[in-house]
C-alpha cells in the first residue's frame, strides 16, 4: 500500500470535520511549500532578469483567501460602482 493510499484509507474512517481539517493542514503544506520556492526562485534570479511571478502570486492568494474562509457574494460588490453622471461642465 502506498502513502496515499494508506492515507486515504485512515482518512475515509474519520468524520466529514477531522476531514476537512486534514485537508485544510495539506493545503497549509502545500501552500507553506510553494511560498519557500517562490522565495528560493526569487533568490536565484540574477540583476537585470525579469521574471513574472503573478501566477504564482495569485495562487498564494487563493490559498489564504480560501484557508481564510473569506467568500465573496455579489453583494459585496453592488454599491462599488459611481452612478453619478459626472461633474457638470461649464462652457
Amino acid at each position: 500500500m502506498t502513502v496515499i493510499e494508506n492515507a486515504v484509507s485512515k482518512m475515509q474512517k474519520l468524520p466529514t470535520e477531522e476531514q476537512q481539517q486534514v485537508l485544510r493542514f495539506i493545503e497549509f503544506i502545500a501552500f507553506e511549500l510553494a511560498d519557500r520556492q517562490v522565495n528560493q526562485e526569487s533568490e536565484n534570479l540574477k540583476e537585470g532578469q525579469q521574471k513574472s511571478d503573478f501566477w504564482k502570486g495569485l495562487q498564494k492568494f487563493r490559498l489564504t483567501i480560501q484557508n481564510e474562509g473569506v467568500g465573496f457574494t455579489n453583494e459585496d460588490f453592488a454599491d462599488l460602482r459611481d452612478r453619478s453622471v459626472g461633474r457638470e461642465i461649464i462652457l
